[in-house]
């Protein structure tokens, strides 16, 4: 089994593992990518998500998805998941920073998932208040649907390994921000 955050990245100097920097990039993006054990190839798709750490430390990931479909099926047969995050900036025709033409930053999350149901209440509003506040839907406290009951389950990726890269070397929250694209003079 390979453990990705004692991969040597090409750029170790850009590999990024503050909890506090991680969270600004998570905060910088709505959708996410996740890959689920399919044959012959990964079955992939992006979502929406929330996330946030728990007290141990970890990172969680809420998402939400339709009562029935393939990734249920998957999952059910084979929890571990992987997720990336990633936000692109193309300074092409703009002035460069630190001598780049683009910009990124991305987080891989490797975890179990598992399906929360409604009658699993509290937590299964819990990940869907974080999934609202992520993807700017959040007005409130949220209440139980049938709605909810008879059509969205709710996604909780635990992670077991998390690893994180920027364009340059960043060591600061405020360095997660993307620099804004400034005109080159004509």
């Amino acid at each position: 089994m390979t453990i990705h955050k004692n991969l040597t990245m090409y750029h170790e100097d850009r590999r990024i593992t503050d909890p506090a920097i991680i969270q600004s990039i998570l905060g910088m993006s709505e959708v996410c990518t996740v890959a689920i054990h399919d044959e012959p190839w990964p079955y992939i798709v992006p979502m929406n998500y929330g996330c946030e750490w728990d007290e141990d430390g970890k990172l969680i990931l809420w998402l939400h998805m339709a009562v029935r479909g393939h990734r249920i099926d998957l999952i059910s047969q084979d929890p571990h998941v992987a997720v990336n995050v990633n936000v692109f900036m193309d300074r092409v025709g703009h002035k460069a920073y630190r001598n780049e033409s683009h910009d990124y930053r991305s987080v891989n999350v490797f975890g179990k998932a598992e399906i929360i149901m409604p009658d699993r209440e509290e937590e299964y509003l819990h990940g869907l208040e974080c999934l609202c506040k992520n993807t700017g839907r959040y007005r409130g406290p949220l209440k139980m649907t049938d709605d909810w009951r008879n059509r969205l389950r709710i996604l909780k990726v635990t992670a077991d390994e998390v690893t994180a890269k920027a364009q340059y070397p960043i060591s600061t929250e405020e360095e997660a921000a993307m620099p804004p694209l400034e005109q080159t003079r004509p």
